[in-house]
Order: C-alpha cells, then sequence, then structure tokens
C-alpha cells in the first residue's frame, strides 16, 4: 500500500467503522426482540447463531454496533423461521451469539 492510498484508508476507517452492514427486512422488522425472562410464555422453535465481522483491517468495530447488528441478523432469521420473537442466549463473542427463536402468544 503506497502513502496516499494508505492515508485514504485512515480517513475512510472510522466512517467504515460506524456504518451498519446489516439491513434489517421487512419480516424481521416484526419480530421482538425479548430477555429470556419476557420470553418465559413463549414457545421455543429453534436456537440460532449468527456471525458478523467484529474487526475491520484488524481494528475492532464499535461493540453497540456489532451487538446491532447480530439482533439484526437474529431477528431476520427469525422471521424466515417463522418466528415471532428473539432472545439471546449469549453474549457476542468473536463477532458470533447465539439466540433462541419463539412464537409467542
Amino acid at each position: 500500500m503506497n502513502k496516499g492510498t494508505g492515508f485514504a484508508f485512515a480517513l475512510l476507517l472510522p466512517v467504515l467503522s460506524g456504518c451498519t452492514w446489516v439491513p434489517l427486512t421487512d419480516e424481521g422488522a416484526r419480530v421482538q426482540l425479548r430477555t429470556l425472562e419476557q420470553a418465559r410464555a413463549c414457545v421455543p422453535k429453534a436456537r440460532v447463531t449468527v456471525s458478523v465481522k467484529e474487526k475491520i483491517a484488524g481494528i475492532a468495530r464499535n461493540e453497540d454496533k456489532v451487538r446491532g447488528e447480530l439482533e439484526t441478523l437474529a431477528r431476520n432469521e427469525a422471521a424466515r423461521s417463522g418466528g415471532d420473537a428473539v432472545a439471546a442466549v449469549s453474549e457476542p463473542t468473536d463477532g458470533s451469539q447465539v439466540f433462541l427463536i419463539y412464537q409467542c402468544p
């Protein structure tokens, strides 16, 4: 990488690290994000592990952005699986997180 390219990349990195890469589908928007406690009255349908890039060019991304994208992926997957709610089973680790998909009354 030459100096000009490296400088341009350095200027773009803060912009790229703030971007949201995972779009919420219309169906996913109808899926509720719940805690495990809030999902107690719901019927579990599936367990899903979702993953996103936690680093770009070796630089760690904003933890809130990563968490938000993982939740978005889980909601999109729940919609595809016929669920209407998701609850995190684990904390995000290395860009991955486990969720339960539910059907709630």
